[in-house]
């Protein structure tokens, strides 16, 4: 079963605190969750104000699948995030 695993470097040049900063990545988070069927989690980066990485991972029956899936979700990301994305990197994992 192959797995798609989205990196999103995400950079909150107006954030005073990591409260602040939770308040928006929780946000988009639930934004993502909501229209996506990918799972979240903020992997990196969680002491710093200004900046965050958060992972998302999905499976599907196939490669095809998983690809229109991720693309989905990058755009989603795009459209949600705006210029506060910095980076995005999906790949594949068949185990």
């Amino acid at each position: 079963m192959p797995i798609a695993y989205c990196t999103l470097e995400i950079y909150l040049p107006y954030a005073q605190s990591l409260k602040e900063k939770r308040m928006v990545l929780r946000k988009a988070q639930d934004r993502l969750r909501a229209r996506s069927n990918f799972s979240i989690a903020e992997v990196d980066y969680q002491d710093l104000w200004q900046r965050a990485k958060l992972a998302a991972v999905t499976v599907g029956p196939n490669n095809a699948v998983l690809e229109q899936a991720a693309q989905q979700f990058v755009r989603e990301a795009e459209k949600i995030l705006q210029d506060l994305l910095v980076d995005c990197q999906v790949s594949f994992l068949d185990p």
